[in-house]
């Protein structure tokens, strides 16, 4: 008997990811190409303000850090951010907060790329500026950055375009223009096609939940009984028993749930979260060690499916290098966290990754609800798997855990 369809939520919807990642992107690019992390701090400080929003805009081109009273740089980018998420839900002919043109259409720009990941078609304002100009030429990054080939057998994912495209600003214009390049590149891609080494790395002396609280209060407004302002699944009817079992093919890598992680601190050295979480979830885990990964257990609803998975793959194995026990979990532990872990061992450990699925989802008492997850860590093999429970359980489903049987939302 087929399962009932996984009810999407509206954290869920792409526009989010794009949300989080227009100000979570300014920063990556800043640890990406290893800007100060004063720049990272003065932008967070800003767009994390409750002042922003009432604050006046300066006019003229975005100078380097330092300019009169301090706003200008990543303080002007942090507003012009802000600016256009606010933006993002209202009617198109709401007062812009700028006179200045150049300042205009990048907020513009930026409001399309929430809302539709795609640029509008032009932006003279932009594409006329001088080279010096950190917003024409995050513009022009963007636009004239080749998009390459997604083909994740190989390696190859469209949405490391970003990653190009901020390194391309970054070469021509320095510092700014390469965290504006990251603003809108994010917008476009979403925060699930940051690169995690860079997230860990800003990590190290900034908290991205904060930035991704900014993005989705501007873009929503303010509910502070609600993720993320709120930890989710508190309430004691919502919780599960904490949840955790050795990686078959590395035991220093646990695969659990949310729980254990909030209930066993001391377990282990590092965490991979592959659910929404917030800062109370693991207060005892140093930033560089706690890994936050954009990914739902939702068909459909992961903008870069594949890109996410073996990033998050990855951040284990990089993890694991440094000697670090590892937790791996989701929410229940049953769903994104045996796909990831199959990814884990097919690209590190050399595990064939079929039999290795099969493997993880009975150990873990998981599930397929949710194919598209499995189907992409074949495909990140190079093999097609159109049918997943055919194939990697052709006797039948195996039983989920007992404390997973009554619950409606997935792991």
């Amino acid at each position: 008997m087929p399962s009932a369809p996984i009810p999407s939520r509206p954290v869920e919807e792409p526009t989010h990811d794009r949300a989080v990642g227009a100000l979570l992107g300014a920063v990556a690019a800043a640890a990406l190409v290893g800007t100060p992390p004063a720049l990272a701090h003065r932008f967070t400080a800003a767009a994390t303000s409750s002042r922003a929003a009432a604050d006046p805009l300066p006019t003229g081109p975005a100078a380097a850090d330092g300019g009169p009273n301090g706003r200008t740089g990543t303080v002007l980018l942090a507003q012009l951010s802000r600016t256009a998420l606010e933006q993002a839900i209202a009617a198109p002919a709401a007062a812009p907060r700028t006179t200045d043109p150049v300042q205009g259409a990048w907020v513009r720009v930026l409001r399309s790329l929430v809302l539709t990941a795609t640029p509008p078609a032009a932006e003279p304002d932009l594409e006329h500026t001088t080279n010096d100009d950190p917003l024409g030429t995050s513009w022009r990054a963007l636009t004239r950055t080749p998009v390459p080939a997604h083909a994740p057998a190989r390696g190859s994912f469209a949405c490391a375009h970003l990653v190009d495209a901020v390194w391309s600003a970054y070469h021509a214009c320095g510092d700014l223009a390469a965290m504006c390049t990251g603003a809108l590149a994010g917008a476009r891609w979403g925060s699930s096609a940051l690169p995690l080494q860079a997230l860990r790395r800003l990590s190290e002396h900034t908290d991205p939940h904060a930035l991704t609280t900014a993005a989705l209060v501007c873009l929503n407004g303010s509910h502070p009984d609600r993720w993320p302002q709120q930890a989710i699944r508190q309430r004691p009817e919502q919780r599960l028993p904490p949840f955790a079992v050795p990686h078959p093919l590395d035991p220093e890598v646990l695969l659990g749930n949310l729980d254990y992680l909030r209930a066993r601190p001391q377990s282990v050295d590092a965490a991979v979260s592959l659910c929404r979480t917030h800062p109370e979830d693991a207060p005892h885990l140093a930033g560089s060690d706690w890994v936050r990964v954009w990914l739902h257990d939702t068909p459909g609803k992961n903008s870069n499916l594949h890109f996410t998975l073996d990033e998050a793959a990855a951040a284990v194995a990089s993890l694991r290098s440094e000697g670090k026990r590892v937790l791996l979990h989701c929410w229940a532990g049953a769903s994104r966290t045996p796909a990831v872990a199959a990814r884990y061992a097919a690209a590190t450990l050399g595990a064939p990754p079929l039999p290795t699925m099969t493997t993880l989802i009975h150990a873990v008492g998981g599930h397929l609800d949710n194919p598209t997850l499995s189907q992409a860590v074949a495909e990140l093999s190079g093999l097609d798997l159109p049918d997943p429970g055919s194939v990697l359980f052709p006797q039948g489903l195996p039983a989920r855990r007992p404390e997973l049987r009554a619950v409606k939302l997935s792991g």
